[in-house]
């Protein structure tokens, strides 16, 4: 008897989760269903991380170009501000450790960075006053930033990950800029 009274409930249960997680797929699918930002992504390298970038704002998904563009730019400040923290604490733990080449070339690349967060400030500057114009020659400044400190580190190194990153997030906000007619 205990049998026939626990399958009802256990196909009651079985179908009521089945049912949320029907309805949660759906929602979080409907929430990344904006036409604009599909196309953006679809033209850039990659376009997985492009949408996984700009979905992870939770605004994202009623964004338009304007909004967009914040996100991405934004992106890719914290990205580069993030990693010229990273390359300064690499830098002061290394300082006694005097590997002159790999010191050398993260200084480089603390350089490179800093002058990449100079420019993403600068097109969010841009982006406030609404002056459009340059914003994708200084999406491809900053990716040229990230693909010098990879050149001055060389290869394989700690920083790979964190400059492949950035390159695709200057991607991403090259491919925005082109959205505006003064690119």
């Amino acid at each position: 008897m205990a049998n026939s009274a626990s399958s009802p409930l256990f196909t009651f249960i079985l179908s009521s989760l089945t049912s949320i997680l029907l309805l949660s797929t759906t929602a979080a699918a409907a929430a990344r269903n904006n036409d604009l930002i599909n196309r953006v992504c679809r033209n850039t390298t990659n376009a997985a991380f492009c949408s996984d970038v700009i979905y992870s704002d939770p605004h994202a998904a009623d964004a338009d170009q304007y909004f967009l563009a914040y996100i991405a730019f934004r992106a890719a400040y914290f990205n580069a501000t993030d990693t010229s923290q990273y390359i300064a604490s690499k830098l002061k733990s290394m300082a006694a450790d005097r590997k002159s080449g790999i010191l050398l070339g993260l200084r480089k690349c603390q350089g490179y960075y800093r002058d990449a967060i100079r420019t993403l400030a600068e097109m969010l500057g841009d982006l406030d006053s609404e002056t459009f114009s340059g914003l994708d020659t200084l999406s491809l400044e900053v990716e040229g930033d990230a693909r010098a400190c990879r050149a001055a580190v060389g290869g394989q190194s700690v920083l790979s990950r964190r400059n492949e990153n950035l390159m695709k997030l200057a991607n991403i906000c090259l491919v925005i800029s082109k959205l505006y007619p003064y690119h």
